[in-house]
């Protein structure tokens, strides 16, 4: 029997539902890619963090913690599940689909990631699942998207 394809959500689409979820976020969308600035925060005891998602239509989501900068453990000298482009690792190949949208997966993801990066900070030990990424030499990245 054969399968409906899905049909991925366009870049329209997407930025309505992140507005819908956390109405202060700006969006903008240039040259086909989107890109979100947002404000979360995962506990209500948790510092707040802007955020921001990069995506292009039937691409990966691409996000970023911009502020505040991210700290490491005194006992480490890389950040967890952290790509080398200063890319965080939120999902393994294929949890991700662009029939899905960020404000339903990308944006909880993030919040999650960022709660298991607060108590890495105080543990050592990161609570989440995952591969580990390693960093480049230099951190963070002197590169700009």
């Amino acid at each position: 029997m054969a399968s409906t394809p899905t049909r991925a959500i366009n870049l329209a689409r997407q930025i309505a539902a992140v507005k819908a979820a956390i109405p202060t976020a700006e969006a903008t969308l240039r040259g086909g890619e989107l890109v979100c600035t947002l404000t979360l925060r995962p506990t209500p005891v948790s510092r707040r963090y802007t955020v921001r998602i990069a995506y292009r239509h039937r691409g990966s989501p691409r996000v970023r913690v911009i502020d505040p900068p991210l700290a490491l453990h005194p006992d480490a000298t890389d950040l967890p599940h952290v790509y080398a482009s200063g890319d965080l690792c939120l999902y393994l190949p294929g949890e991700w689909n662009d029939h899905m949208l960020l404000s339903q997966t990308i944006l909880p993801w993030t919040s999650a990631w960022l709660l298991h990066y607060e108590l890495w900070l105080i543990t050592g030990r990161w609570t989440g699942s995952g591969e580990e990424h390693a960093l480049p030499t230099a951190w963070p990245p002197t590169t700009d998207r």
